[in-house]
């Protein structure tokens, strides 16, 4: 099957040493990132009892943070992207290490004390990363020739997700143990940070990111302002940032309900989110070409449509149905495989919305609104947790089955694509619509949609499904 195939040995050929390089600094990057900032992190703060309201604080702190790309951008024109990400990210690994005084914190009986150790270093972890990653797009644009780039991140990708396969279960492997230890963790940790600094050999053997020429400050401003005025990119940024807050209702707290409601461990939440990214890495490039051939509108519809019935399915999974671990399991690979998908056609959406003059200003408030979104929902579903409890797990799932539903249906109709001509709100209501739907989706996620085939005339002529 074609939509099985792994882009990365093509890949790979088809790119030039920079960019190998850059793809072999992002695959030792990850394995990294993932130790530190992954579910690991939510295991280990609810291993040392920290509040829900706390541990959403922790997973806003990745979004929020990223807001100070909108203040680093004259630093990196100065001073260029490779410096900034060299010193950036050997910082967040220093402060990383931070962590290590976890245990003597657990051993002054202290537990507030644990809390601040864990959050201080993660919170400073973010910082330095968000300061670094305003170099990452620049410099790639400056050494990925045009026509390769989406050979680039097509092989990223895929890199990314094997590494996070790999990585996921490995740690699943470490905490497979009935109640693992602080010292688990601490190695989990140990190996994020070790990486970490690896990265930085093969960050400085990447060529280019010098520093670039000044610019009028200015500009930017004013881009900003012209950005707001139009009213179809607002239409669409406050329809994403709906979309990206439903998401997220889902995913800040699916580890805290595996662990406290249904007891699992965390060796096996770690295997089933590794499922998870194995079931991106084999359908992702699927949804790519059918966004590409059938247009964004139609596929963040349709993987926002798929999305909701994870919650959905949890909450059906908890009213006493036989088989709530396995509903909840499959459930968690499924919001894995759509929520990538979904990321494919915003993101494609959103660079189709901007125009080249003026993408400062429009990718500035793409920033903040998202930002927004990925940060305030988590914290709103730690505080619902610790609050209410199990209701506050069923509020937190009604309102992603509900937010992504209602956005799905706002991209449908008001993200004007090609595929959507002639169709009107009526068409809403055919009662097969759902059963079709979910067919069409199903198909598409197998690789066995029409898109995925090689483009023909005849293909060109066809309706849109």
């Amino acid at each position: 099957m074609s939509s099985m195939n792994i882009p990365i040995v093509s890949g790979l050929r088809a790119l030039g040493p920079p960019p190998k390089r850059f793809l072999i600094y992002v695959a030792i990057n990850v394995v990294s990132w993932q130790n530190i900032v992954g579910p690991a992190m939510i295991l280990l703060a609810r291993k040392i009892e920290m509040p829900e309201s706390l541990v959403g604080l922790l997973l806003s702190f990745l979004p929020f943070t990223s807001l100070l790309l909108l203040f680093t951008l004259p630093l990196i024109v100065r001073v260029g992207p490779k410096r900034i990400m060299l010193w950036a990210w050997c910082l967040r690994n220093v402060i990383a290490c931070l962590i290590f005084m976890l245990p003597l914190a657990l051993a002054s009986d202290n537990k507030v004390l644990a809390w601040i150790v864990l959050t201080v270093s993660i919170l400073g972890f973010c910082i330095m990363r968000a300061i670094g990653a305003g170099g990452w797009l620049p410099w790639l644009h400056e050494i990925v020739p045009v026509p390769l780039r989406a050979t680039y991140f097509s092989t990223e990708t895929s890199i990314t997700q094997l590494i996070n396969v790999a990585v996921l279960f490995l740690q699943a492997r470490l905490l497979a143990v009935d109640d693992p230890g602080i010292s688990r963790f601490m190695l989990i940790f140990g190996i994020g940070i070790f990486m970490g600094f690896i990265s930085l050999i093969w960050m400085k053997r990447v060529p280019g990111g010098a520093g670039m020429q000044e610019i009028d400050a200015h500009i930017g401003l004013r881009a900003y302002i012209r950005a707001t005025r139009d009213r179809n990119f607002l239409a669409f940024l406050l329809i994403s940032t709906l979309a990206f807050s439903g998401i997220v209702w889902f995913h800040a707290v699916y580890v805290m309900y595996l662990r406290d409601i249904l007891v699992v461990r965390d060796s096996m939440t770690m295997s089933l989110t590794a499922i998870g990214s194995l079931g991106i890495l084999l359908t992702v490039s699927a949804w790519a070409r059918f966004t590409e051939s059938r247009g964004s509108g139609l596929a963040m519809a349709k993987t926002l449509f798929a999305h909701s019935c994870a919650p959905a399915l949890i909450l059906l999974a908890g009213m006493g149905l036989p088989g709530a671990f396995y509903i909840t399991g499959f459930s968690v690979i499924l919001a894995c495989v759509f929520n990538a998908a979904f990321n494919v056609a915003v993101n494609r959406a959103m660079l189709n919305q901007v125009p080249d003059h003026d993408r400062i200003g429009y990718t500035a408030l793409w920033t903040v609104s998202t930002a927004l979104a990925l940060g305030i929902t988590p914290v709103a579903a730690g505080f619902l947790i610790e609050h209410y409890g199990m209701w506050g797990f069923r509020l937190c799932f009604l309102f992603s089955g509900f937010t992504t539903t209602l956005a799905g249906f706002l991209y449908l109709f008001l993200i004007h694509d090609r595929s959507l001509s002639g169709k009107t709100w009526f068409h809403l209501l055919n009662p097969v619509l759902p059963l079709r739907t979910a067919g069409r989706i199903l198909w598409i996620t197998l690789g066995l949609h029409e898109s995925n085939r090689p483009v023909s005339s005849t293909d060109e002529s066809r309706p849109s499904s």
